[in-house]
């Protein structure tokens, strides 16, 4: 996963001060902390005497510079998802009060299912996820295409015709980055033998895109059953099949955990689809070579086992 992009200034109190009483000028702190994970900087703010109770903090970096717009455009079409997702309250990219852009949201409680997963009862909390993503793809899209703060990009109608330029644009990348043009090439043989199965999408839906036990939140609940209480982060969202979606989550997922594959698809529940497990093959090659892409072009090193080491190995194996 993303390491997070460290911030090159102190973060004070005063300065917290100031940013919340943008909101409310009567606005008092008590405290604030560092969150674990994400790819940005994230603050808890405790408050006093407020009806916020506490506020969470985002840090944006310069580049993407669409992002701090993104989230607070998915988290609208989340606003009846069935666990809570924060509420953006402010988007500052004025640059007046920090050096960076940022934006204040509500607070979600509970804390990543990371923190859980040596719990006895995790399989039920991955069932939840499943469940939750399922909610997640009954959300409609117009048509397919990558999310930034304005909408859909470059919006596209049918999957066949959005995956096959994916598909092309991630095997580019895959050459350039790797040298490799006969994996490449081989990658790209296999897939096309299985992209019949595109145009038996049934209609863009909203993809989180990033679904894992980072992003899901969790609590103990009543008769001390863990239970998920939120879901965050939404800067890789887009407009996608939903089988697209399935296959990144459970691919990321399994990542953290491989116990936590097949409690998740089987909340998920069945799939109208001529070859479900052949899509999400296919779409799981997909996720692969993107994310060695991704992870080679951050610096994280070949030769990592669960990095792009590993990756290049599952995609050996794909093609064998």
């Amino acid at each position: 996963m993303a390491p997070t992009r460290r911030i090159t200034f102190e973060l004070d109190t005063e300065t917290v001060l100031r940013l919340v009483q943008q909101l409310e000028p009567d606005l008092v702190i008590k405290g604030f902390s560092r969150l674990e994970g994400g790819s940005t900087e994230v603050y808890k703010i405790d408050l006093a005497d407020s009806g916020y109770e506490s506020l969470v903090l985002k840090i944006y970096a310069d580049k993407p510079e669409w992002l701090p717009k993104k989230e607070p455009l998915v988290a609208g079409y989340l606003r009846d998802l069935t666990v809570p997702v924060p509420t953006w309250l402010r988007v500052d990219e004025s640059r007046s009060l920090l050096p960076l852009r940022y934006s204040l949201v509500t607070h979600v409680p509970g804390r990543s299912l990371r923190h859980w997963m040596s719990e006895p009862d995790i399989k039920q909390a991955y069932r939840q996820m499943g469940e939750l993503l399922r909610h997640i793809h009954a959300i409609p899209m117009p048509a397919y295409g990558y999310l930034y703060g304005h909408g859909i990009d470059k919006p596209v109608l049918a999957n066949e015709d959005y995956m096959t330029a994916a598909f092309e644009d991630v095997f580019r990348r895959f050459r350039d980055l790797s040298g490799d043009s006969d994996l490449a090439r081989r990658l790209q043989q296999v897939a096309k033998g299985s992209f019949d199965l595109l145009s038996a999408s049934d209609g863009p839906v909203l993809a989180h895109d990033d679904f894992h036990q980072g992003n899901v939140l969790a609590f103990r609940g009543k008769a001390d059953r863990l239970e998920l209480s939120g879901l965050v982060d939404f800067g890789n969202a887009r407009a996608a099949d939903r089988l697209f979606d399935l296959a990144k989550a459970l691919f990321c997922s399994a990542h953290e955990d491989p116990r936590s594959y097949q409690p998740v698809l089987e909340g998920y529940g069945s799939v109208d689809h001529p070859d479900a497990e052949r899509a999400l093959w296919l779409y799981t090659l997909f996720h692969r070579v993107s994310m060695w892409c991704w992870l080679t072009k951050i610096g994280v090193g070949a030769e990592a086992e669960d990095g792009p080491g590993g990756l290049i190995r599952d995609l050996r194996e794909m093609v064998a």
